[in-house]
């Protein structure tokens, strides 16, 4: 039996004991024993529900509650508990304001997922709620409560917009990438989501709730609608890489060929079957069509190369070889790879060219030599290899690219050449020394033979010395610097001779007539000039101007000698120089000046 026949009924939980020792008499509705039977029958059926409850009696709203309504108080129970709604919950009193008017007036309310902020530990924070409120009649039949059942859906409503805001972010990620994405449901392939990429890959035009065949139709025959049903029968991926698709990317244009990699990915349901395709991919055209590009130039490259007399390697920074012509193996019989390189190489070049080869690696200079090599039927030829290496940003060698040529026609004319030139000198030289005996014995016995026979015979050797610069350079031409030294030679032991100018190539014929002309001043300069005194000094200074094609200045001028007169005859050496003019189609200027004799010379110059 009960212990108190008044709490009859007014049993249940935690919240039943504190409901029967709550001090009910400091409450507006006094104690249990006096409390109505309409308010005894509804406490007790909260106190015994699993539902979160609460009972609002009276005008001021007097909270009674269940267990389950005390875990959503949190840290308000057990205050809340005899207290007025009001009172207890003052964050949301104009809320349950409202409640109460309507609940008394016999009204009822329903909310789903309203959200308040509640402050039930001690910070405010946001709730939502599933909320009922119905009125609770008293023994007359009026409303004297009302009865509610808060439910909270806290969690599921956090966790719903979690989803939400994460699917929110897929699509948008699904929607801005870069790459071509669409879905599409069932046997038909039916679009049922395309990206903004994807649409413009295909052209901009309306794709979803159609079927690919009806949204793409310029597809067909092309074997991308094949793919989509073997991915949907099979249920195993397709990978496709620079595949072509001729697309209509605009109303009333021809076919566009564009280039995609791309994965069709089936989507399967719960069992395991396939209900979709997700498709992913990009549009490679540009680099599909720089690849094609680079591959038809490697190839023109390549054919070039083969077409070309010589063979075409390249090296690693440290020098070994790792990609050779196949001229190199048409002649040699070896892939030039590795150390057959070195294999092939006549044994009096090798050493000289791996010296070579080794400071080109070491410094990064170009590499150049001439050198022979095997060939298939023993034999060796004559070769010229170069090569020049390729740097990165930092001026670090990456790669070193050469060609090798086969010179041997070439250095065997050379050398015939060479044969020839020194058989002609040979002779020019013998046919110099045959007039020089001529002259001898034609000036022997005459007044003056003497000096006469050796200015002649100082003629014949600055000849001859200009034959033999001419000929050290298979008579294609010579060096001034070399001319002058060699005609001034006698005279510059001493450093009575101050040489001054640019290196100038000279033609056969201008270094021929610029020797002679100089050993003339030379001679004159011995016998009545500068150089006929000790502290005589000649300075020969020469520069190449530009202003109206290349042309040569030259200028001799001697200093510190004796006086100079001009001369009462004019003898063959002045007539020489003075026909050096005509001889370089320029002109010659011969002044003699008391402080010494200038000859200024200016000439064209000839390509070389």
């Amino acid at each position: 039996m009960p212990d108190n026949p008044c709490h009859d009924g007014l049993d249940g939980g935690e919240l039943g004991a504190l409901v029967r020792a709550h001090a009910w008499s400091r409450t507006p509705l006094g104690d249990i024993a006096g409390w109505p039977q309409s308010l005894k029958t509804t406490v007790g059926i909260l106190l015994r529900s699993p539902v979160p409850m609460v009972l609002l009696w009276g005008p001021d709203g007097v909270m009674i509650y269940n267990d389950a309504y005390s875990g959503f108080a949190a840290d308000r129970h057990p205050r809340l508990l005899g207290s007025k709604v009001r009172e207890g919950w003052p964050e949301v009193a104009a809320f349950n304001d409202h409640v109460m008017r309507v609940g008394l007036a016999g009204g009822s309310l329903s909310f789903r997922d309203q959200e308040l902020t509640l402050h039930r530990r001690g910070e405010p924070e946001p709730v939502w709620m599933n909320l009922d409120y119905s009125p609770v009649l008293d023994e007359s039949g009026a409303p004297g409560g009302v009865l509610a059942i808060v439910v909270e859906t806290t969690e599921r409503v956090l966790a719903e917009r979690r989803i939400a805001e994460e699917g929110r972010r897929l699509r948008d990620m699904f929607e801005q990438a870069p790459g071509i994405m669409a879905i599409t449901r069932g046997p038909e392939h039916v679009f049922e989501l395309a990206n903004a990429a994807y649409l413009d890959f295909v052209g901009g035009r309306e794709a979803i709730g159609r079927s690919i065949r009806e949204a793409l139709p310029e597809l067909d025959g092309q074997g991308y609608f094949e793919l989509l049903d073997g991915v949907y029968r099979s249920g195993r991926p397709y990978l496709g890489r620079h595949m072509p698709a001729r697309l209509r990317r605009r109303a009333g244009e021809a076919l566009e060929t564009r280039y995609v990699d791309f994965v069709l990915q089936p989507l399967t349901d719960e069992r395991g079957g396939v209900t979709g395709i997700f498709i992913e991919g990009h549009d490679v055209t540009e680099m599909r069509l720089t690849e094609l590009a680079l591959r038809e130039s490697e190839a023109h490259y390549r054919t070039a190369i083969d077409l070309s007399p010589q063979t075409a390697w390249t090296a690693t920074p440290d020098g070994l070889l790792d990609s050779v012509g196949a001229r190199w193996h048409d002649w040699t019989g070896t892939s030039g790879l590795g150390a057959s390189w070195g294999e092939v190489m006549h044994p009096e070049d090798l050493d000289r060219s791996v010296a070579v080869w080794t400071e080109a690696v070491t410094t990064g200079k170009p590499y150049d030599i001439e050198h022979r090599a095997c060939m298939r039927d023993g034999t060796y030829r004559w070769m010229h290899s170069r090569a020049y290496p390729r740097r990165d940003e930092s001026g670090r060698i990456v790669k070193w690219y050469g060609t090798t040529e086969d010179i041997h026609d070439r250095k065997q004319g050379e050398i015939h050449q060479r044969l020839l030139i020194n058989e002609l000198n040979h002779r020019v030289k013998n046919t110099l020394a045959t007039v020089q005996a001529i002259a001898a014995q034609t000036f022997k016995g005459a007044p003056g033979a003497d000096d006469t026979r050796r200015t002649f015979e100082g003629r014949l050797m600055a000849l001859a010395q200009a034959h033999d610069v001419l000929t050290r350079e298979n008579w294609e031409g010579a060096e001034l610097r070399e001319i002058i030294g060699e005609a001034v030679a006698a005279y510059r032991g001493d450093d009575r001779f101050a040489l001054q100018g640019p290196e100038v190539r000279l033609d056969p014929r201008a270094a021929l007539a610029i020797a002679m002309a100089l050993y003339e001043l030379t001679t004159n300069a011995a016998k009545y000039g500068a150089l006929s005194v000790p502290t005589g000094r000649v300075a020969i200074r020469w520069e190449v101007g530009t202003e109206s094609g290349r042309r040569l200045h030259l200028r001799w001028e001697e200093r510190h000698g004796p006086p100079v007169a001009p001369p009462t005859r004019s003898g063959f050496g002045t007539r020489l120089v003075r026909s050096l003019g005509a001889e370089l189609g320029g002109t010659v200027d011969l002044a003699y000046a008391p402080e010494g004799v200038v000859c200024t010379v200016e000439a064209p110059l000839p390509e070389m």
